[in-house]
């Protein structure tokens, strides 16, 4: 049970309205993107990748004192940083591949976003480059790491809590696939507590936006070589 005390409910509240915005937003900027996939002036591939860029500049005006601040102890300290954050990682990735080898063995589901950013990968490896290895790992560092940094005092629950809700986004769109897909929550959220505890242990987003970037270019390189996703 969560102690109250352990809660900021002011920060709590910011944060919840943060991760709204990461869900209610895009629904909301894609119609005029769409009009113009519509009169055939850009495709949906590109209407996507200007969709995330919106985004992730939106979130990074929200946070742009901290990203300053962050960047300037960053660079004075950017080895210790990276040491932390890459040690965290790499558990986390320990943990996902475990749990992604067990649901594969007991053949639970199909991991349908993983065919779905395969799909993408095939046919436009440079735009997903791009989303995967720069804007989401920004905008999911500072959507699911720092909106809820502030919320609790607790180490702990912060980072299964933004680790869980890190998995949520990653599952969401397969649940029309089946509730199965809930599965994947294991693995994803993983990763997102390792961030968690990353970021907690730093005090600073680069560290977490950099781990995150590399884990995501090092999956998309290993999709491109044996043809799976991390």
């Amino acid at each position: 049970m969560v102690h109250l005390k352990t809660l900021n409910i002011k920060e709590t509240i910011k944060g919840v309205i943060i991760i709204g915005l990461y869900f209610i937003l895009p629904s909301i900027l894609y119609s005029p993107l769409l009009f113009l996939v519509n009169k055939g002036i850009i495709n949906k591939v590109i209407a996507y990748l200007l969709l995330y860029i919106i985004l992730t500049t939106f979130f990074m005006i929200i946070y742009h004192k901290d990203l300053i601040k962050d960047f300037k102890l960053f660079i004075k300290d950017k080895k210790n940083i990276m040491k932390v954050s890459y040690d965290c990682w790499l558990k986390g990735l320990a943990a996902m591949y475990i749990s992604s080898i067990i649901i594969t063995a007991l053949n639970l589901a199909p991991n349908v976003n993983q065919e779905a950013n395969l799909e993408i990968l095939n046919k436009y490896p440079l735009l997903e480059f791009a989303f995967a290895c720069i804007l989401a790992p920004i905008m999911e560092e500072l959507v699911f790491r720092r909106s809820l940094k502030k919320a609790t005092n607790d180490t702990k629950l912060y980072a299964i809590t933004t680790g869980i809700l890190f998995g949520l986004i990653h599952v969401t769109s397969s649940l029309s696939q089946g509730l199965s897909m809930l599965v994947y929550l294991i693995p994803y959220s993983a990763l997102g507590i390792a961030f968690g505890f990353a970021y907690s242990k730093t005090n600073n987003i680069y560290g977490t936006i950099i781990a995150h970037a590399t884990h995501n270019f090092i999956a998309l390189i290993l999709s491109l070589l044996f043809g799976g996703l991390v």
